[in-house]
């Protein structure tokens, strides 16, 4: 009887969402006129639980139909009174998630203990999906590692939608089949372009109801309409222990009690006599005697003393990438070594032409210097 209930129910449910949605949706922004739903609707729950969810539900399926992003839609509606609000795309979107609150990585563990096995290692800011609570740890899963992290490491809620929207590009993908990119935030505006079903685009701004961003090969400033795109971000997920070790897009910081840079890559004022005018690393302050980490594992194929670079190291991670570590006090391994990732191999100094205690670190890709800072920004 309560299965017939139901069905009745949204039966007439289904009646008047078609009703209502042939009276007040307006044509698609991809027919040149405004991109909204709008009106209200008031229906009833007659006592059957759950009705809100079998509503809210129904709603995304018609709204999904036309091409009209779920998450953003305008139209209001009422069951019983009770004004059932439109969804935020960026809270849905974390429902669940956690981002990595730490300066250079958090490991993931076999079990809910700090005694048990590392199974692989979350850099900062990467996502995690949160399968369960355990007291002060989180059973959580992240690309193609599973296991524990501990709670007060990761953010939640609004927090990490804060976090990732200071820390990771935001694009807007298309949810109807053409939908108008136009010079201007407004129906006014010229049409510029039309974007597919499941194009991307990064956003730069929200202005009202309109989407601001970068469009085509020159990337040059556009705007769409909200109700027909989704917000997905470029999220970084978990690695596994062995990825971590020799994957250059896993490189952890190489000083881990400071995280300033005095000089970045590129053209500089030599600030000595001696000194480049082309910086090929970058320049991490530190106090004497600090502990430099190796970023990936490797093998050390140099440990060594000239008059620019002062005592330096030479890690080789394979694959055609090697760093190297300058103006150190002192060399804590020998050539031939294998080095773990995040493995102590030297110490902080002022070796060599330098101006005070800093540790310089550089990047070699294929033979050539490359800038180390995109690798290493992620976990500043």
């Amino acid at each position: 009887m309560k299965k017939t209930v139901i069905v009745q129910a949204l039966s007439v449910l289904t009646a008047v969402f078609l009703w209502n949605s042939n009276m007040t949706e307006a044509k698609a922004e991809s027919k040149s006129t405004q991109d909204t739903v709008s009106g209200e609707m008031n229906v009833s729950k007659n006592n059957i639980g759950g009705m809100s969810e079998l509503l809210d539900n129904y709603y995304d399926g018609i709204l999904s139909k036309k091409g009209i992003s779920v998450n953003n839609v305008a139209t209001t509606i009422y069951v019983d009174g009770e004004r059932l609000v439109a969804k935020d795309n960026t809270s849905i979107l974390f429902q669940g998630l956690g981002l990595a609150n730490v300066n250079d990585f958090v490991n993931i563990r076999a079990k809910a203990t700090t005694d048990s096995q590392v199974v692989g290692k979350l850099f900062r800011a990467g996502v995690v999906k949160i399968e369960a609570i355990n007291g002060n740890w989180a059973k959580v899963t992240s690309d193609k590692v599973s296991g524990y992290i501990k709670r007060d490491y990761l953010l939640t809620d609004q927090k990490a939608v804060d976090f990732a929207q200071k820390y990771y590009n935001k694009y807007a993908r298309v949810t109807c089949n053409n939908l108008n990119i136009r010079s201007g935030p407004g129906v006014n505006y010229r049409i510029i372009a039309k974007a597919v079903k499941n194009e991307e685009m990064q956003i730069t701004d929200i202005v009202g109801d309109w989407v601001q961003i970068k469009y085509g090969p020159n990337s040059q400033k556009a705007y769409c309409s909200k109700n027909y795109v989704d917000y997905v971000y470029d999220f970084n997920y978990a690695v596994t222990i062995d990825e971590a070790q020799t994957n250059i897009n896993c490189m952890i910081w190489p000083l881990p009690s400071d995280h300033n840079i005095y000089t970045y890559y590129g053209y500089r004022k030599a600030p000595i006599k001696g000194a480049s005018t082309y910086h090929l690393g970058l320049d991490i302050g530190g106090e004497k005697g600090a502990g430099v980490v190796a970023v990936l594992a490797g093998k050390v194929i140099t440990t060594s003393y000239n008059g620019t670079s002062g005592y330096y190291v030479e890690i080789d991670h394979g694959n055609n990438v090697i760093t190297r570590y300058l103006h150190n006090s002192k060399i804590l391994v020998h050539e031939g070594q294998h080095v773990n990732q995040g493995d102590v191999i030297s110490l902080v100094g002022s070796t060599g032409v330098s101006t005070a205690p800093h540790l310089h670190f550089s990047l070699v890709v294929n033979g050539k210097n490359i800038d180390p800072y995109p690798y290493l920004k992620k976990v500043q």
